[in-house]
């Protein structure tokens, strides 16, 4: 099995860089479209606040529904 670093498994939170609009927390090879300017959002483009988070893929505090 291959080992990952423990930043390459952890989720973050994607914030649009364009407008601010808090989009979703997810692992940092992902990408989205932000549905309020229609900006795609990556790890390299996403804000980042002052206190990056990272939170664990199977995180409880994540269940919002």
């Amino acid at each position: 099995m291959e080992k990952r670093k423990a930043s390459e498994i952890m989720q973050v939170e994607f914030i649009c860089p364009k407008c601010g609009k808090h989009l979703a927390w997810a692992v940092r090879t992902a990408s989205m479209s932000c549905p309020g300017c229609g900006k795609w959002v990556t790890d390299k483009n996403r804000k980042q606040t002052p206190a990056d988070a990272l939170m664990p893929i199977d995180s409880d505090q994540l269940v919002l529904f």
